[in-house]
């Protein structure tokens, strides 16, 4: 599990939530984690990997406490889209260079493409003990398998289902984003579970090609 996470995906957080549910929806939150030091206090909008992982868990855990099972799984993947949103917003200069080279790519290099950036975002912005061992990314006719041994929102928890919405609306997102219909993802295994990974299975097929885009960036 990353030490510390830069400053640029925690306020990304911080924004989301309280985009999502209000200034007094995220102030219960924050108290309910003990991070009282972020209310009215956003990180600055910058890459210094300052800020401690479990502030992030810790967040993550109190959503789960506060809305309870029922419907959290909706709610964490809705949040995880909207995070990654914000930050392709925020970083124009990652984004855009990576959107016109997948342009005329076929969908599933494309596919292939974003989730190897996903990847090496995450490697950099939330350095594990596991480096560049943390993930895996197996291809089959049909789908990608996106493999993460180190998931800090699965870290010590124990469920009957699967636990990780927000990197599921995350890949999710970024899937849409990249080739501009919604494809099918799903979360195959859960350490939650006791598996030894978390897996999200990703096909490679567009769920439907009547079906808009639900992405709002532009290019």
């Amino acid at each position: 599990m990353p030490q510390e996470i830069d400053n640029f995906i925690f306020r990304k957080w911080l924004e989301t939530l309280q985009h999502i549910i209000g200034e007094r929806g995220l102030k219960t939150i924050l108290e309910y984690a003990f991070l009282d030091q972020y209310i009215d206090n956003f990180p600055p909008d910058d890459d210094m990997g300052v800020i401690p992982v479990e502030h992030l868990t810790s967040l993550y855990r109190a959503i789960q406490d506060l809305v309870g099972q029922k419907g959290t799984g909706s709610l964490q993947r809705n949040i995880g889209r909207k995070v990654m949103e914000r930050m392709v917003r925020s970083r124009p200069a990652v984004a855009l260079p990576i959107k016109a080279t997948a342009r005329d790519l076929p969908e599933s290099l494309r596919i292939r493409m974003i989730l190897k950036e996903f990847i090496k975002q995450s490697l950099e912005r939330a350095p594990t003990v596991l480096g560049k061992n943390r993930y895996e990314l197996r291809e089959n006719d049909d789908y990608f398998l996106f493999i993460d041994y180190d998931y800090e929102g699965s870290e010590g928890v124990i469920s009957d289902s699967p636990v990780c919405g927000f990197l599921m609306g995350m890949v999710d997102y970024a899937v849409e984003w990249i080739t501009g219909t919604p494809h099918k993802t799903e979360e195959i295994q859960c350490r939650a579970m006791g598996h030894s990974s978390d897996v999200i299975r990703i096909w490679k097929m567009a769920e439907s090609d009547d079906l808009p885009s639900r992405c709002s960036i532009q290019d």
